[in-house]
């Protein structure tokens, strides 16, 4: 059987066509000659992937992101599907985790196996988790470093500014000028410690004296101490308290004393609280100053002196 030239064409057209889609399906991970898994998982945020990342386990990849949309609840959740290798093992508690894979930023979807032993079947949903981005990390830990830096920066300006206030040049003369006072104060100090060096010299040959004295004293003050310690030890052993208790009889006496004495008790309550024995006492007492006082005026009233025997009337 002949084919015409057309015919040759167009089949020579369509293996082209089917040779150029499918080295873009393998370019973009799909393998038409081989079976796939499909898998799903809903994130909030994809954080950049896109359709046809690479989707690896332990480093290795296992398939690709075949399609990303928006879940259909109107949530704002996005639901991400992928084409796995039918041969690879995925766990029903697998995570598939967003990921950097390199340093400039590209993402990549990683599955990371769980414990349990059941595969998960075709169009499971698998848990799903975001993993933070190395600039991310970076800039969650420059971001208080950047705080600091500008905050230290802020206080050494501060501090500039006070040096630069402080050294200006009326304050520079100051600092020459109580140097230049200082200096002569030290040689003055010198100097007047120069002069009385012999004075000096004579103050500690007088310690150096009474130190001595001191040491050869030592038996004399230890006799001190010794006795003073027996007179304390004494004072110590003496019947204080015998005393004290003893005090305190008499004086409680007297206080019962002068007790009744107030209540009127005995003679001489009686004697303090009678008032009209007080006013008898006082009334004699004028009566007889008054008598003396007429014994002084008219002794003869009272004394009878006899002349020569003769009886006085």
């Amino acid at each position: 059987m002949k084919f015409s030239n057309e015919a040759k064409v167009g089949i020579l057209v369509t293996a082209a066509l089917a040779a150029l889609l499918w080295g873009l399906s393998y370019l973009k991970g799909k393998d038409f000659f081989t079976s796939n898994t499909t898998y799903y998982a809903v994130y909030t945020n994809v954080d950049g992937l896109v359709k046809s990342n690479p989707v690896v386990m332990n480093g290795y990849r296992i398939g690709i992101v075949d399609k990303i949309d928006f879940m259909p609840d109107h949530s704002g959740k996005l639901v991400v599907k992928m084409l796995l290798n039918r041969d690879v093992f995925v766990s029903k508690d697998a995570v598939a985790v967003i990921y950097s894979s390199d340093l400039l930023g590209q993402k990549g979807l990683r599955i990371d196996l769980g414990l349990n032993s059941a595969a998960a079947d075709d169009g499971d949903t698998l848990q799903a988790e975001l993993q933070t981005s190395l600039t991310q990390k970076l800039g969650n830990e420059v971001g208080p470093l950047k705080d600091k830096t500008e905050s230290l920066i802020v206080s050494i300006d501060s501090v500039v500014t006070m040096l630069h206030q402080l050294f200006d040049p009326q304050t520079k003369s100051n600092l020459r000028s109580a140097v230049t006072h200082l200096n002569g104060t030290l040689t003055s100090l010198d100097n007047s410690v120069s002069a009385d060096n012999g004075k000096l010299n004579m103050m500690l040959n007088n310690i150096e004296s009474i130190s001595t004295n001191i040491k050869n004293n030592n038996k004399q003050i230890n006799a001190i101490l010794n006795n003073l310690s027996q007179v304390s030890d004494s004072l110590a052993k003496a019947n204080f308290k015998s005393a004290i208790n003893n005090a305190d009889k008499v004086m409680a006496q007297a206080a019962e004393v002068f007790s009744k004495i107030n209540k009127g008790e005995g003679s001489l309550g009686l004697m303090v609280n009678d008032k009209q024995l007080y006013n008898n006492l006082d009334s004699t007492a004028k009566n007889l100053d008054l008598l003396i006082k007429d014994i002084k005026l008219n002794p003869k009233r009272y004394v009878s002196v006899s002349v020569f025997g003769k009886k006085a009337k």
